[in-house]
């Protein structure tokens, strides 16, 4: 073999070591010894993945110890990741700021509403009483800003969304303990749609009422509990996760499901045409909810 062609036998170490890696915590990920939210700190671990990526391609053409030590800065990157997601990491606490949140109805029959964290954790739920559209507490980085915007009348218009966002990869568990937690109106008909990038999202809308409800998961795990009532659209989206849909008794539901690298589990005694699986009787039913699943790779769970 000439000697360019043991140097590019060498450079290519990390690409299957990186692969291997990936797929050995997914695999951990699908059997549920490990949370999803491990790819949280693996994200926060960047800066040591970049670095691994420069010495393979520095040294890794000429040394194949230089490949090596490449490789092995990412299985410790992944290590490290493994044992801090071993951490608690229980949403709040120390380190982070509580900001209140609260928005009046103001007579509005209905409403758009966008709920946007960065990272962390977002739990959304029905209020108690109608007359806040939005109201509960979120627990955010010190200079992290929260942005809210309000445009009233009978269909009123609401925004909350993270502002700067501090992603300090070898920060303080805090990093992914920050937790929005968000009730809204169930005296109003919602466009609901909430995006995060990286951590977990828990819906329990129970008792709201929807025309449409989009969400959007870059890194994580979403759980989402439909209401029971009402006639509505639904579209949930995630890249690498877990992905977990409730549909309730008494509610029919079509559901599209694409799953690109993803293990689907969906409900028994649905009809089957391709990805759109049918409930019996959905055509004719009073609470039915049109919903299309887009899982990329992980765990699809309806």
């Amino acid at each position: 073999m000439s000697e360019s062609g043991r140097q590019r036998e060498r450079a290519n170490i990390l690409g299957p070591v990186l692969l291997i890696a990936i797929g050995v915590v997914l695999m951990l990920n699908t059997l549920g010894i490990l949370e999803w939210s491990v790819w949280l700190t693996i994200v926060r671990l960047w800066p040591v993945l970049l670095i691994a990526a420069g010495l393979d391609l520095l040294l890794g053409r000429y040394s194949a110890w230089g490949s090596l030590l490449a490789a092995v800065l990412v299985l410790a990157v992944l290590a490290g990741a493994l044992w801090l997601g071993t951490a608690d990491r229980a949403p709040g606490g120390a380190g982070l700021v509580a900001e209140e949140v609260l928005q009046p109805l103001e007579g509005a029959t209905s409403a758009e509403v966008q709920i946007s964290p960065a990272v962390g954790r977002l739990q959304i739920q029905a209020l108690p009483e109608a007359a806040s559209l939005a109201q509960g507490t979120i627990y955010r980085a010190r200079n992290e800003d929260v942005e809210q915007t309000f445009e009233g009348g009978t269909r009123a218009s609401y925004r909350l969304r993270a502002g700067e966002v501090s992603w300090a990869p070898f920060g303080t568990t805090a990093f992914d303990r920050r937790l929005w937690d968000v009730g809204l109106t169930p005296g109003a008909v919602l466009d609901l749609q909430a995006d995060m990038g990286a951590g977990e999202v828990v819906l329990d809308l129970t008792g709201l009422q929807l025309e449409r409800l989009r969400v959007n998961m870059g890194l994580g795990r979403t759980e989402v509990r439909l209401p029971a009532t009402g006639r509505f659209e639904a579209t949930v989206e995630g890249a690498i996760g877990e992905t977990v849909i409730v549909i309730p008794d008494g509610l029919a539901a079509r559901i599209q499901a694409n799953a690109a690298l993803a293990v689907r589990n969906l409900p028994e005694g649905y009809r089957q045409e391709g990805n759109v699986y049918t409930s019996p009787g959905y055509e004719n039913a009073e609470n039915r909810v049109a919903l299309a699943v887009n899982q990329a790779m992980g765990v699809l769970t309806v």
